[in-house]
């Protein structure tokens, strides 16, 4: 029995921390109600004299977070200050003692709604590991109750529950300490399932040679304790089904003291258990040693627990110390990861239409998504919609865009139109969690019908021509319609629907439609287009928004004729217009092409040879006409009175501007001579030549004589 004790305290640890590990808080919180079978036939052997269930209620006392309400049995008799009844003088068999005859009452007011309404039997924790009431719990549970009427136990328990209603969600838990019996079976059916209906799991634990047969009947799941196998086997199953948390370590100290510390674990729970004689535990790993002081309690013959706690412990491997205990000391280690799934898109749908639904996995409710492959390692995400049942990927198939991205993706039809639930449901080494979330979808449309052909009529330049858009299609609810244009329209027309909800413009936002809205389709022209003429050609694709299916668009094709201007009313002021763009263009390159003498260009013009030293050069542009003209570059005459001027009648040599520098040329009849380096004259040529800085020049066999320079 005393092997039994231990993996009680196992299971219930397990059991109890299940809500804890679902919280999606930073730390764990539940709302938890004992219902502790306090009957006679509890302290018979075989079943739990040692009081284990006293032991395991006070640990659940010590650990569980948030709410915790234990609740014995009340007794006919026993209880009658809240439990009036009246004597019928009949006797019949006792519930707890067949061999024993019992008087019959009759219940003198509604046992049920009492116990509902006053929370009859039950006794509420006011915080954990509070020792004043695990005090009272050692007189609260004891086995002196001759009947087992459970269905008030779980009346009551609605009634703590009910206390809690308007408070922060967390998930409820009833466990049910039982021998399996009780004499109000068919009541207990039924407070069992208002217990689920309310969503509170319900978990029961028979002892020894208990009868499981009514748990099952009322579809809960159990645990029966007897032998040190059937435990484990019973313990195993219980963590696959509630944990929430699948990675499980339970092993003897003795033989297996070191354990594997998961990573990103926000809270750990190490329970030690062992006999009477259970002493100092302390836990080691990397970088710490934490002493197991946060919980603790024994009770003869049912043996000692110790319990520590962690928070975010560091990952790797820690053992377990422990002094006395005797042979069978064991440890549980309870890992609560905040690993829950989200459902990232879409946030609205529509009915009937093939959509991704893309789901991660976050760090807590409002964390970051986790994209670490170590953390996601063997991680699934399945999704419950509408009955569907669907397993997301992150491996780039079945519609996910990226494998191994952290985003689960599979591929849904939304059956109908509403705010649609989703629960998606993690499970993971670390995870076994459930998400409910919400997708707002639309309407259904389905159209099986062909092209529709609309005719705009004859419309001019500036107009406009709608024309309704009728067809008959399964439109249910309110459906998001885009539109697509086909072809590209004549420049200046514009294509259009209009919806009540404002005007579908090709390639533009999708809008909103309900069934019998009146759509119509539109040709506007603007003041300036040519005419144009539309036979029936399809020119435009309503469509269901972001669908491709082909029964979620319709192809519009159109008639229409426009009378537009023509050519010379539409174009003959742009020719105009470049006409005189060219003339002003030609105007002004006339003034702009023309070469210009430098302003350094000077010219020293004297009688003499000696007298070129002797002056000094004049600057070219400071007489007057020697600028340039219209398209004709700049010029320059030398004139017998030694004077230069823009007038070549009568002029002894010339120097134009052009493009890279400047031109000497002799006047009409005269011969013109350039001193050489040797000091010897050469004849400029009648087409002239270049003029360099310094250059001499001679007019005839006499002069004048003129010398190019350049000043400053």
């Amino acid at each position: 029995m005393q092997q039994i004790t231990w993996f009680v305290l196992v299971s219930m640890i397990w059991l109890f921390l299940t809500p804890a590990i679902s919280a999606a808080s930073e730390n764990a919180l539940a709302d938890v109600v004992v219902v502790v079978d306090t009957s006679t036939s509890m302290s018979e052997p075989g079943m739990d004299p040692e009081r284990a269930s006293l032991l395991v209620t006070k640990l659940l006392a010590d650990i569980v977070p948030g709410e915790l309400a234990v609740i014995r049995l009340l007794g006919v008799g026993t209880d009658s200050k809240v439990l009036p009844s009246r004597d019928t003088g009949k006797f019949g068999k006792c519930p707890e003692n067949p061999n024993q005859p019992c008087r019959i009452v009759e219940r003198a007011s509604d046992w049920e709604a009492d116990a509902r309404t006053k929370k009859l039997g039950a006794l509420v924790r006011p915080g954990r590991a509070d020792s004043d009431y695990k005090k009272r719990l050692e007189q609260h549970l004891e086995q002196r109750i001759p009947n087992s009427m459970f269905d008030l136990a779980f009346q009551a328990a609605l009634g703590v529950f009910d206390e809690h209603q308007g408070q922060t969600p967390v998930p409820r838990t009833v466990i049910w300490l039982s021998d399996g019996s009780s004499e109000q079976e068919e009541r207990v059916k039924e407070v069992v399932a208002e217990l689920k209906a309310s969503g509170a799991a319900v978990e029961a634990i028979v002892f020894g040679a208990g009868d499981t047969r009514l748990p099952r009947a009322v579809g809960v799941d159990v645990l029966q304790v007897s032998t040190p196998a059937e435990m484990m086997k019973a313990f195993a199953n219980a963590f696959r089904r509630i944990v929430q948390a699948p990675y499980r370590i339970d092993n003897r100290v003795d033989a297996a003291p070191t354990f594997e510390m998961k990573r990103n674990i926000q809270e750990a729970w190490i329970v030690v258990y062992g006999d009477d004689t259970l002493g100092e535990v302390d836990i080691s790993g990397p970088g710490a040693t934490v002493t197991a002081d946060y919980a603790a309690d024994r009770w003869p013959g049912a043996g000692a627990y110790k319990v520590a706690y962690l928070r975010q412990p560091a990952p790797g491997s820690w053992t377990v110390h422990a002094k006395g205990g005797g042979a069978g000391t064991a440890y549980a280690v309870i890992q609560r990861s905040d690993l829950m799934p989200s459902l990232l898109e879409p946030e609205k749908a529509l009915a009937g239409v093939q959509i991704a639904l893309v789901a991660g996995v976050r760090a807590g409710l409002n964390g970051e998504l986790i994209a670490d492959p170590e953390l996601l390692k063997d991680a699934t995400i399945r999704a419950d919609v509408q009955g569907q049942k669907i397993r997301l990927s992150d491996d780039g198939t079945q519609g996910d865009a990226v494998a191994n991205d952290g985003r689960y993706t599979g591929l849904i039809s939304f059956r109908n139109a509403g705010r649609i639930p989703v629960r998606l449901h993690l499970q993971s080494p670390v995870a076994d969690r459930f998400t409910d979330a919400t997708v707002m979808v639309g309407g259904k449309f389905h159209y099986t019908g062909g092209p529709l052909t609309v005719d705009l009529g004859t419309l001019g330049v500036g107009a406009e021509s709608c024309r309704p858009l009728a067809f008959q299609a399964d439109h249910q609810g309110e459906v998001a319609f885009e539109l697509q244009s086909l072809r590209r329209p004549p420049r200046g027309h514009t294509l259009e629907v209009k919806l009540p909800a404002g005007v579908l413009q090709p390639s533009g936002k999708a809008l909103a439609a309900r069934p019998g809205e009146p759509m119509q389709v539109c040709l506007k022209t603007a003041a300036r287009v040519a005419s144009s003429q539309a036979a029936g050609e399809p020119w435009l694709l309503l469509r269901v928004a972001g669908s491709q299916q082909p029964e979620h668009q319709i192809t519009v094709n159109l008639r229409w004729r426009v009378e537009g201007l023509s050519f010379w009313q539409l174009w003959g002021w742009l020719i105009l217009l470049i006409l005189a763009v060219l003339l002003l263009l030609f105007i002004l390159l006339g003034f702009i092409l023309p070469q210009r003498f430098r302003s350094t260009l000077a010219v020293t013009f004297v009688p003499d040879r000696e007298e070129l030293d002797e002056q000094s050069p004049q600057p070219v542009k400071q007489w007057k006409g020697v600028g340039i003209g219209f398209y004709r570059n700049a010029r320059a005459y030398l004139h017998p009175d030694y004077r230069l001027s823009g007038k070549a009648h009568g002029a002894l040599a010339g120097l134009y501007a052009e493009r890279g520098g400047n031109r000497v040329m002799p006047g009409n009849g005269i011969t013109l001579f350039r001193e050489t380096v040797d000091g010897d004259w050469e004849t400029v040529p009648a087409q002239g030549g270049r003029i360099r800085a310094g250059d001499i020049y001679r007019v005839g066999d006499k002069g004048p004589y003129f010398r190019i320079a350049v000043k400053g």
